[in-house]
């Protein structure tokens, strides 16, 4: 069972437009549109639940635009538990440009009371006690941008509820809030190349994949943690302090890259398995998903994984001071 959490749902809003660049005209005519219930957490389970994994997505819901996420969850049906909150769940808005290029405007949610947070590490023990933990591998992965105001520290509590009811916990935030669940030793850590290089506190934005494993493969080793970073073109290293793995495919034209990332997670945690398995499904994943018009590859795993090749980079690596 993978229990995902979503701290800032969305819908997402798509259109295709048919010209390559956006140009200088005040009015755009998509070609085709979708809305979807959204937010990274979400995405994941959606993908889950479209190759047949178990799956729970639990989030805060907002207004009208909150129980709208949770209808077309129950249309699609996804497992989920929505917990209602003050305010309206944000909406997200690409733009699909003929280029291949993704144009992305993400709202900024709505915030937070300690309360909702409260209610919502509530709800998610309850979802944990029901987990089957005998029934194979169990996950809780926390994932996305955190609402307006919210602490960083606030997700170390999630990871610690998940590991008081024996459960692994992957973590895809951003900034203040990734040291935090790396503070909190969360299982595996799934940040990008620029989210690894604040982490270390060094620029990785021109770093080679050498580089990205050492640096990835200290902190893992430090912290007794795992980490799944994400390349875009240049594919995704892992490590777990010890070994440190490569994989990476053809380039590819894409057609959407949002959901990308959520969609390669998802293929990650989708069935146990070694990591050279995970990483060569996660890749198909995530290259399926940027051949989708949609956030959430209809799909997963069936297109553009011709040619992905896994290989060990290193057989050992040092942990570093904290």
């Amino acid at each position: 069972m993978i229990v995902t959490v979503t701290l800032n749902p969305s819908l997402d809003l798509t259109y295709a437009l048919g010209e390559a660049p956006l140009g200088e005209v005040d009015v755009h005519r998509a070609e085709t549109s979708s809305l979807e219930a959204s937010g990274k957490g979400v995405n994941v389970s959606r993908a889950l639940h479209l190759a047949g994994v178990a799956t729970v997505a639990v989030f805060p819901a907002g207004g009208q635009t909150g129980r709208h996420v949770g209808d077309l969850l129950a249309a699609a049906g996804v497992e989920h538990v929505a917990v209602p909150v003050q305010g309206e769940t944000r909406i997200n808005t690409s733009l699909l440009l003929g280029s291949g290029q993704t144009v992305k405007v993400n709202g900024p949610g709505t915030p937070l009371a300690r309360a909702d947070v409260e209610t919502l590490l509530g709800t998610l023990e309850t979802v944990l006690t029901g987990v089957d933990r005998h029934a194979g591998e169990s996950w809780l992965a926390l994932c996305g941008s955190l609402p307006p105001g919210m602490a960083p520290d606030v997700v170390g509590e999630f990871v610690h509820l998940a590991h008081r009811y024996a459960v692994r916990c992957a973590v895809d935030v951003s900034g203040p809030a990734l040291r935090a669940a790396l503070r909190a030793k969360a299982d595996l850590l799934a940040p990008n190349r620029l989210e690894l290089g604040e982490l270390v506190g060094a620029d990785m934005a021109a770093a080679g994949i050498p580089a990205v494993a050492e640096a990835a493969g200290r902190l893992a080793a430090d912290y007794g943690t795992e980490l799944l970073v994400s390349l875009g073109s240049d594919g995704a290293v892992h490590t777990d302090g010890i070994e440190a793995l490569h994989g990476s495919g053809p380039a590819l034209v894409a057609v959407n890259t949002a959901g990308a990332g959520d969609a390669f997670l998802a293929g990650w945690l989708a069935v146990p398995g070694a990591p050279r398995e995970r990483m060569a499904r996660a890749l198909a994943w995530g290259r399926s998903a940027c051949l989708s018009a949609t956030t959430v590859d209809p799909a997963p795993g069936t297109r553009g994984v011709d040619g992905i090749t896994v290989s060990t980079i290193n057989q050992r690596v040092k942990g570093i001071p904290s």
